[in-house]
């Protein structure tokens, strides 16, 4: 059985490229870095990992320099994920799975640092932008109706990929298509990091099932769009995830460990943000975190002569400590099921005073911290934002015969943004041209959702004539 699990194991963690034709050594033969190094160097140096420095991660715009970023909370959810890696990685090996923990490790790390890359300018309320702005613009879709400007879309698929755009699906676009686009699979990430990256390694629409039909967490949302869909198949397959139905996968273990590191951020990290705005009381703050670390035993607050800002931290720490040994251990107790795509619940729910203490956690924040007058108002801006660049753009680019001012806002679209695998096009018009209209729009979000926050909001700004350039 351990052989069994141990090949299973050598099949999840695959080095092999997306988009590699070439048989590579074996990973312990290469050189000092490992393949998975590689991707974690790769995406720190790529420019989507650093426009994250300013994208929202709860408040947008903050004028605090102490307040997470997208790019800060990337690197701290990095941080855990490692070590939640490695101890999983461990908890394997003492079951006689041939596995090295060091490299789970790093490729929960790497994942961890990808996992936000795809969300567009000011986070959630960004994608719901781009949502809403692809429902109120278009019909629904009908298999009668033509595609053309007025209609992008031959299939509902591929209406359903924007009506629901979604960041995840995003990300992995950007590693596999968007970043170094002159290279068939992109960053050419090993798929066993893609693979722990993909939450939702499914497309936007379930076969013969509907939206409130799902009940995997796997399939809350959806993982990659059409365009994308050949890549999608040929990461997952060769890692061997469960294919429940066409395109429908199972995750890859390692998914909840990145799931888990984001979790365990968002939740806690969030909290500490919100205090030190002054959105919650310091005491209140500590006091829920110092709940948290008090799952594991031997943890001692400070308490006594200590200033907020020390027992804050000390809490923090402690409360991270604590989830890592509580998420390894639902891992490990769920693990086997993981590997056959039988589990379906995220790990820090899988142990109930651990759920009970989170929620109660992310219920003051969103009270308190996510719904302030001050971020409702910036988000609120930020839609309008989106939503005005949208529709500057899309026609302009979906249009078959532009009009003047069409034409000049297609100048001010990166060439780059329309390449697609094939020969190289200088002239813009013709690389719109060999684009279907569903391409076309695709080409669109991508920019737009690649913006960060202030560039999102100047650019509006001066084509709205708010504002001249400089």
């Amino acid at each position: 059985m351990s052989n069994q699990r141990t090949e299973r194991w050598q099949q999840l963690l695959s080095p092999h490229r997306v988009g590699d034709k070439k048989d590579r050594p074996p990973l312990e033969t290469r050189d000092e870095r490992t393949a998975y190094d590689i991707d974690y160097d790769r995406i720190v140096f790529s420019s989507a990992f650093r426009s994250l420095h300013d994208k929202t991660q709860v408040f947008p715009l903050s004028t605090s320099d102490y307040t997470r970023t997208r790019l800060t909370h990337s690197i701290e959810a990095s941080s855990v994920g490692r070590s939640l890696g490695q101890l999983a990685g461990r908890a394997l090996k003492q079951r006689d799975v041939r596995v090295e923990p060091p490299h789970l490790g790093t490729i929960v790390a790497a994942a961890c640092l990808a996992h936000d890359i795809g969300n567009p300018p000011f986070g959630h309320s960004g994608e719901a932008a781009i949502q809403h702005w692809v429902e109120k613009r278009f019909p629904p879709y009908s298999p009668e109706r033509p595609t053309g400007p007025g209609n992008p879309f031959a299939t509902e698929s591929e209406q359903l990929d924007l009506v629901r755009f979604e960041g995840n699906a995003q990300g992995f676009r950007i590693l596999t298509r968007l970043q170094a686009r002159n290279r068939d699979g992109g960053l050419r990430y090993t798929v066993a990091t893609v693979g722990a990256m993909s939450k939702y390694p499914r497309p936007s629409v379930l076969p013969g099932r509907r939206d409130k039909d799902r009940t995997r967490v796997s399939e809350k949302k959806f993982g990659f769009f059409q365009e994308d869909a050949q890549l999608a198949r040929e990461v997952y397959r060769t890692l061997g995830l469960t294919e429940r139905e066409p395109d429908v996968f199972s995750r890859h273990p390692l998914a909840f460990l990145v799931e888990a590191a984001d979790d365990i951020c968002y939740a806690l990290i969030d909290l500490e943000d919100s205090a030190k705005l002054g959105l919650i009381p310091m005491e209140e703050a500590c006091a829920l975190l110092e709940s948290v670390a008090a799952l594991q035993p031997g943890f001692h607050p400070l308490k006594d002569k200590v200033d907020w800002e020390s027992r804050l931290g000390r809490a923090r720490a402690g409360a991270i400590f604590a989830l890592i040994q509580e998420c390894v251990g639902a891992f490990e107790e769920h693990v086997e099921a993981m590997e056959v795509g039988r589990f379906e619940q995220p790990l820090v729910s899988a142990r109930p005073p651990v759920h009970q203490k989170l929620e109660a956690i992310t219920g003051i924040t969103r009270r308190k911290g996510y719904e302030s007058e001050r971020v409702l108002q910036i988000e609120a801006a930020g839609f309008k934002t989106l939503g005005g660049l949208l529709d500057m753009f899309a026609p302009a680019v979906l249009a078959d015969k532009p009009d003047r001012e069409q034409k000049k806002l297609r100048q001010l679209l990166p060439l780059e943004v329309f390449q697609r695998p094939g020969p190289y096009l200088e002239d813009r018009d013709e690389a719109i041209e060999r684009l279907t209209p569903y391409q076309r729009l695709l080409c669109v979000t991508d920019y737009v959702s690649a913006m960060t926050d202030g560039f999102a909001v100047e650019l509006y700004q001066r084509l709205s004539g708010i504002k001249l350039p400089e």
